[in-house]
C-alpha cells in the first residue's frame, strides 16, 4: 500500500508534515530511537506544555494509523529518518494544530461511531488499526467499514473517501 504521505495533498499533506515534525522533535529531544507512548506524550504535555496527555495520545494514534510510527511491544519508533527532519527554531505543536489534525476523515467517522454507539475511543482506534492491517486497506476505509458494520450511516463521508482512494475530486 502506498504511503499516505505520497498520495495526499493539500491540507492533509500539511498535517502529515506537521505530524512528522512533532515526532521528529520528540525523538530528537529525547535522543532515543524508541520510547514508550507515555514517554512520548509526557514530552508534549509536561515538558513542553503544548498538549494534554489525551491530545498527546491522539498524536500517537494518528501517527500509527498513518504509518509514521510503528509499535513493537511497549515501544514506538518512527518509520522515517527523524534525524534528517529539520524542525524549525521556535516550532510548536499546539491545540490549534491538534484541531486541524482531528478534522481528518478518521476522527470524524470515529466520532460519529462513538456518539451513536457509545463505544470507547481507545478500543475503536485499536479495531480500526487491526482491520486496516488485517485487510491491508487505508485506515480511513477501515473506519468506514466499522461504522457500516455497526449500523452507523456513512453517506456523508463517501465522497471524501472516494477522493482519498482515487485522488480525484
Amino acid at each position: 500500500m502506498e504511503n499516505l504521505h505520497e498520495r495526499l495533498d493539500g491540507e492533509a499533506n500539511i498535517m502529515m508534515e506537521e505530524a512528522r515534525k512533532v515526532i521528529a522533535f520528540v525523538f530528537q529531544k529525547k535522543g532515543k530511537e524508541r520510547m514508550t507512548e507515555k514517554e512520548f506524550y509526557m514530552v508534549l504535555s509536561f515538558e513542553m506544555g503544548w498538549l494534554t496527555p489525551g491530545e498527546g495520545m491522539k498524536i500517537i494514534e494518528y501517527a500509527l494509523q498513518h504509518h509514521l510510527l510503528e509499535k513493537e511491544g511497549d515501544e514506538i519508533y518512527p518509520t522515517f529518518d527523524y534525524k534528517s527532519v529539520e524542525v524549525p527554531l521556535g516550532f510548536k505543536f499546539d491545540s490549534k494544530k491538534m484541531q486541524e489534525l482531528e478534522r481528518g476523515l478518521i476522527p470524524r467517522v470515529m466520532g460519529k461511531i462513538m456518539k451513536e454507539k457509545k463505544v470507547g475511543e481507545r478500543n475503536l482506534r485499536k479495531e480500526v488499526r487491526r482491520l486496516s492491517e488485517e485487510m491491508n486497506i487505508y485506515p480511513e476505509i477501515a473506519a468506514l467499514l466499522l461504522a457500516k458494520k455497526n449500523g452507523v450511516g456513512i453517506e456523508e463521508f463517501i465522497d471524501e473517501a472516494w477522493e482519498l482512494i482515487t485522488g480525484k475530486g
